[in-house]
C-alpha cells in the first residue's frame, strides 16, 4: 500500500494508524504536514509551507476559506516533489477543514480519498449559539455558513469518509450520510489505565500533591468557554468554601483554542482570577504537559472535570474514563454519547457551576459508592473505544478501498485465479464456486436478482455503525457458547466443519457471534439517554387497555342494545355474542390488552377519557354504531422489557432512514444479465 496522510499538524488523529501501517516494510507511508517538530518510525515526513495567510482586507467571511485554499496550494506544490520522488499513492487519508485536501483529486487523480471528518458548522442548535448570553448577530450567521466551503468540497470530492462520535456524524448534511462511516481513532487502554495508590509528584513543575487526599484535575487545550473553564472556576471556588483540603490540578495553556478571545487582550484564566478570591495554594496550573504526567494526574485524581459546548469530543476525557477516573462531565453532546449518569460518570448542567460542585463533592464524598462507577468507566472505553479494537478496524477499512473493486471480501477469501491472493492487478477478481466462476462485476447484479442487494446494504450498513464497539474476554465468551448452542455446534470438531463449509475465519466468527451483543451497544449508546423523552412522547399510543366492544350498521339496534345494558338487563358478553356484527362476537365483545395505538383513533379518544367500568353511549365510527365499556387500563412503564421496545423501534426508524439516503445518494447501476 502506498498511502499519503495530510494534516497541518502531526501526528494528530493519524498516530497510530500511520505507525501500524509503516510497520510493513511493504508499504509506503508519507505525511504531509506544516510540523517539523516529531517523527514516527516508517513514515516519511514531508513538509508543506503556504506562501502566506489570509490578507487583513479579505472580507471576513472568507478569511478561513482563503486560508483553506492558501493550504491547499502548498499540498499541491508538495506533491509534486513527491511525484519527482516516484511516489504515487494509493490512498490519500486528509483531515477536512483546514484545507489539504482541496486540491489533491486534481494532482492525484486515481487515488482513494478518504477524508477525516470532525466538524461541521452550525449557526443553531450545536455550539456557536449555546451560550444564551452570547447571541448570534445575522453577520455570525452568515460567516459561519461560509466555514463550511472547504468541508462540502471535501464531501463531494472525497470516496469515503470517517468521523469519530455518532453526533459529530449528525452535524453533516444528510445527503452526505451515507459516506461517512463513525469510527473513534481508539483510545490506548493499556496505557491509560488505574494505579492503586497513586500520588502526584512532577517536579519539572514544582508540584507535589503526595499528601493531598482530594485532588479534583480539570484538562483542556486552553482556558475558555467553549470548554466550559469560566464555569468550572467558579465551581472551584464554591468547592474551596465546603472543603477546605480540596486540592484542584488544572493542564492546559492559558489561551484561547476554540472560540473568540477577548476583546480588552486579557485571558479567560486572568478575569476569572480577578472575580474570584480562590486559594491559589490549592489551585495548581501545570501548563502543557507531556504524556507521561499528564497520566499521573490522571491516576491520582479524585474526580475529574470534564466540560464542553455540544461540540468536538476531547480526546482527555476518554483518556480519564480509561485511566478509571470519577468524571463529572456536562450534561451536553457528544458526552452523553458516553456517559451514563450514575453509571459510568456523573453529569452537571454545563452552566450551572452550583450543580457542578454538589457533584464533585457527592464524588468525593462517597468514594467507596464511585468505585464501581470507575469500574464502568474503564469498561466503557475497553469495550467501545479501545485502540486495540478499533485499530484494526481503521486498518480495514482502508483496506477496503484500497481495493479498486466494487465489492470489498470481508469474510473468507474466496479461491481467485492467477493466485492474485486479494492484491490488485490488471485482471478482474474471480470468485470460484463450484463448477462456476464469477466476476466481480457479476456479483451485485446477481445480488439483485434474487433479491438479496437491499438486505446486503443493510448488514453493510449495521457493521458500519457497530464498528466501535467491542466485547469483553467474558462477553466474547458467552456469544461464542450461545451461538454454538443455537446451531447446534456441540463439539470443537463440529465448530470447526461449520467454519469450514461457511468460508468463515476464527475472527470472523468472534465478530459474528457478538454482532447482536455489539448491534445493543450501539443502540443502549445512541439512543439510551433519550428513552425517557421519547417515551412520554409516545406514551398514549404505548398504554394498553382491555376493553369490550359491540358493533352494528343499525342505529337503533345500538340504542336498544346501551338501555339494556345500562339497566344490567343482560351481562356485556352474552349481547355482544348475540348482536354485535364485529369478529369480537367471537370473543364476547372482549378485546385487549390492546396498545392505545391499535383502537380507531376516534374509539381511543373515547377510551382515554373513560374510567374503568364506564359504558359509553353509542357513537358511530364510519360505518359502524359502536357502544365500548373501558374494562382496565394499564399505564405503559418504563421498565426494560419498554427499554427493549423503543430501542428496537428507534434502530428500525434510523436504519430505515440511512438505507433510504444512501439508495437516494448512490443508487447501484445494476448490469441486466441475460
Amino acid at each position: 500500500m502506498r498511502i499519503l496522510f495530510l494534516h497541518p499538524n502531526f501526528p494528530a488523529q493519524f498516530r497510530h494508524l500511520a505507525a501500524a501501517i509503516a510497520k510493513d516494510k511493504q508499504n509506503q507511508v508519507f505525511f504531509g504536514t506544516t510540523r517539523r517538530d516529531g517523527n514516527l518510525p516508517g513514515v516519511n515526513k514531508v513538509i508543506y509551507s503556504p506562501t502566506r495567510e489570509a490578507r487583513p482586507e479579505t472580507h471576513h467571511y472568507v478569511r478561513s476559506l482563503e486560508n483553506a485554499v492558501l493550504q491547499g496550494q502548498a499540498v499541491y506544490r508538495m506533491t509534486e516533489q513527491l511525484k519527482a520522488r516516484g511516489f504515487i499513492p494509493d490512498i490519500i487519508y486528509g483531515h477536512s477543514g483546514w484545507g489539504p485536501t482541496l486540491f489533491i483529486k486534481d494532482t492525484f487523480p486515481k487515488a482513494k480519498l478518504l477524508c477525516y471528518f470532525e466538524w461541521f458548522y452550525h449557526a443553531h442548535g450545536s455550539d456557536a449559539d449555546f451560550d444564551p448570553n452570547e447571541p448570534l448577530t445575522a453577520d455570525d450567521e452568515a460567516r459561519i455558513r461560509i466555514k463550511n466551503a472547504p468541508i462540502l468540497i471535501d464531501l463531494y470530492s472525497c470516496d469515503r469518509g470517517l468521523s469519530p462520535t455518532y453526533w459529530q456524524s449528525q452535524q453533516f448534511p444528510p445527503e452526505f450520510h451515507s459516506k461517512i462511516t463513525v469510527l473513534h481513532d481508539g483510545i490506548d487502554t493499556n496505557f491509560f489505565c488505574p494505579k492503586s495508590g497513586a500520588k502526584l509528584m512532577i517536579p519539572r513543575v514544582n508540584l507535589d500533591l503526595s499528601h493531598a487526599a482530594e485532588i479534583v484535575t480539570y484538562v483542556a487545550r486552553g482556558m475558555e468557554p467553549y470548554r466550559g473553564f469560566p464555569q468550572f472556576i467558579e465551581a472551584v471556588a464554591l468547592l474551596q468554601e465546603r472543603r477546605p483540603q480540596c486540592h484542584v490540578v488544572i493542564v492546559g495553556e492559558n489561551r484561547v483554542a476554540y472560540g473568540k478571545p477577548l476583546r480588552d487582550g486579557k485571558t479567560y484564566k486572568e478575569v476569572m482570577l480577578e472575580k474570584y478570591d480562590l486559594d491559589l495554594s490549592r489551585v495548581h496550573f501545570t501548563g502543557w504537559l507531556p504524556y507521561h504526567e499528564y497520566l499521573q494526574v490522571l491516576q491520582a485524581s479524585s474526580a475529574h472535570v470534564y466540560l464542553t459546548r455540544p461540540f468536538v469530543l476531547s480526546w482527555s476525557m476518554l483518556e480519564a474514563l480509561s485511566t478509571g477516573c470519577l468524571v463529572v462531565g456536562s450534561r451536553t453532546a457528544p458526552v452523553t454519547e458516553v456517559i451514563q449518569d450514575g453509571v459510568n460518570g456523573l453529569l452537571a448542567d454545563f452552566f450551572s457551576p452550583q450543580e457542578i460542585c454538589d457533584r464533585l463533592e457527592e464524588a468525593l464524598n462517597h468514594p467507596d459508592k464511585m468505585s464501581a462507577i470507575r469500574m464502568k468507566a474503564r469498561e466503557t472505553i475497553q469495550q467501545r473505544y479501545d485502540l486495540s479494537l478499533l485499530l484494526p478496524r481503521h486498518l480495514q477499512w482502508i483496506q477496503q478501498h484500497e481495493n479498486n473493486s466494487g465489492l470489498v471480501y470481508l469474510g473468507h477469501r474466496p479461491k481467485l485465479e492467477n493466485g492474485l491472493n486479494g492484491k490488485h492487478q490488471d485482471s478482474p477478481q474471480i470468485l470460484e464456486l463450484e463448477n462456476r466462476k464469477l466476476s466481480d462485476q457479476e456479483i451485485i447484479p446477481l445480488l439483485s436478482r434474487y433479491q438479496l442487494l437491499s438486505k446486503f446494504r443493510q448488514e453493510v450498513l449495521i457493521d458500519q455503525a457497530i464498528a466501535s464497539f467491542g466485547c469483553t474476554p467474558e462477553e466474547q465468551a458467552k456469544c461464542c457458547q450461545d451461538f454454538c448452542t443455537q446451531h447446534q455446534l456441540t463439539s470443537e470438531a463440529e465448530r470447526q466443519d461449520w467454519l469450514q463449509q461457511q468460508g468463515i475465519t476464527e475472527t470472523q466468527f468472534l465478530d459474528l457471534a457478538t454482532r447482536n451483543l455489539r448491534i445493543e451497544k450501539f443502540k443502549r449508546a445512541t439512543w439510551g439517554s433519550k428513552l425517557e423523552s421519547y417515551f412520554y412522547e409516545r406514551k398514549q399510543q404505548l398504554d394498553q387497555v382491555v376493553y369490550s366492544l359491540i358493533r352494528t350498521r343499525d342505529a337503533a339496534a345500538a340504542q336498544e342494545l346501551y338501555f339494556r345494558l345500562l339497566e344490567n338487563e343482560q351481562p356485556f358478553a352474552e349481547i355482544a355474542v348475540q348482536y354485535s356484527q364485529g369478529s369480537e362476537a367471537q370473543t364476547g365483545g372482549l378485546i385487549g390488552p390492546v396498545s392505545m395505538s391499535t383502537p380507531h383513533p376516534h374509539l381511543a379518544r373515547i377510551l382515554a377519557a373513560s374510567q374503568p367500568g364506564q359504558l359509553s353511549p353509542p357513537t358511530r365510527v364510519g360505518e359502524w354504531w359502536i357502544i365500548v365499556r373501558l374494562e382496565k387500563y394499564m399505564p405503559a412503564r418504563l421498565d426494560e422489557s419498554m427499554q427493549q421496545q423503543l430501542l428496537n423501534e428507534l434502530f428500525s426508524a434510523w436504519l430505515k432512514e440511512q438505507l433510504q439516503e444512501q439508495v437516494s445518494q448512490q443508487p447501484v447501476a445494476v448490469k441486466r444479465t441475460a
